[in-house]
């Protein structure tokens, strides 16, 4: 290989290298930012019944009893409610249960006392079972008790593929 050839070979290296460099850099930048800003990473769509799902221990009914309190924490505010447990669709959640909701977003309205609503969750040692769902809260209908019936049926059927 001749000396322009070898020249022109490590310059292309170098700016791929720098590019890929630089990239990277601003992408850890951009997660960096998401993260100090208060806003959520996840592995799944947190919107969807399906996703969710799957990345959750409990999903269940339940009746808000009441409200609890507010947390704000930096940037990031959570609502805690006491949630009598209804109806259990997967896990074996049971009882009354705390449950910290955190919305993405600001315009999100609290949930009503008295209210039954899905509730697809974590548990967490000192805060109760995580809210995962973040779509629109909404009580719970025959509709939307099918869509997550459905997502838990279709989320077991994955578990066991992956067990076998």
């Amino acid at each position: 290989m001749n000396t322009t050839r070898k020249a022109k070979v490590l310059t292309a290296g170098a700016v791929v290298a720098g590019t890929l460099s630089l990239g990277g850099w601003s992408g850890y930048q951009y997660l960096e930012g998401q993260v100090r800003s208060g806003c959520v990473l996840r592995v799944y769509d947190a919107t969807s019944p399906a996703d969710t799902a799957s990345h959750a221990e409990n999903v269940f009914t339940g009746r808000v009893v009441e409200f609890v309190e507010r947390r704000v924490d930096e940037s990031w505010t959570t609502d805690v409610y006491r949630v009598g447990v209804v109806s259990v669709l997967r896990g074996d959640v049971r009882g009354t249960v705390l449950v910290p909701f955190a919305p993405d977003r600001e315009s999100a309205r609290r949930l009503a006392d008295g209210e039954t609503y899905v509730f697809a969750t974590q548990p967490k040692a000192d805060d109760g079972y995580w809210l995962m769902f973040q779509g629109e809260m909404k009580p719970v209908d025959d509709g939307q008790l099918l869509v997550w019936k459905a997502a838990v049926a279709l989320a077991g059927e994955g578990e066991g593929k992956r067990g076998a």
